[in-house]
């Protein structure tokens, strides 16, 4: 697989200051924004998975244009390239199991309550920060047990 960075051909800037990056192998495209993978192009098909932010979409926009797609606003983008929802599932599943996994081990062995809450905030925040998980404002003046709790609720969910 090869990274190289996203030119800026169709876009008014002259670069993207290295924000914006192109994978690259045999039947597939990936374009990094920022450090999200935000669009991909596999055996010529498009699938954005959001826009993200006003600087992503510029780069998705260039992307897409550069691979010979339309890419004319925001709506567009999302209506013409959206995943199916058996992509999504797709996608979803083994990062979900993965995460099952490793906060599994959280519970196993020795450590604090609180080494052992920090080891699955650790995890969770890997796995779905990105994907909008956020801890409560309060999260830091709650007891271990508390955290534990709801660590545990989290867990039971996925």
């Amino acid at each position: 697989m090869t990274e190289t960075e996203l030119k800026s051909i169709y876009d008014n800037s002259k670069s993207f200051y290295k924000k914006a990056y192109v994978l690259e192998s045999e039947n597939k495209k990936e374009l990094k924004s920022f450090s999200t993978i935000v669009c991909i192009i596999e055996n010529n098909k498009p699938i954005v998975k959001n826009t993200y932010s006003h600087t992503s979409l510029r780069h998705i926009k260039e992307f897409l244009k550069q691979n010979g797609f339309t890419a004319e606003n925001k709506n567009q983008i999302l209506k013409d390239y959206k995943p199916t929802e058996e992509e999504k599932e797709h996608e979803e599943k083994p990062l979900f199991n993965i995460a099952r996994a490793f906060l599994m081990l959280g519970n196993v062995g020795k450590g604090t309550l609180k080494e052992k809450n920090n080891y699955k905030i650790r995890i969770l925040k890997a796995s779905f920060e990105n994907k909008g998980l956020i801890f409560p404002n309060d999260w830091n003046t709650l007891t271990e047990e508390e955290k534990e709790k709801r660590l545990n609720k989290i867990e039971e969910i996925l």
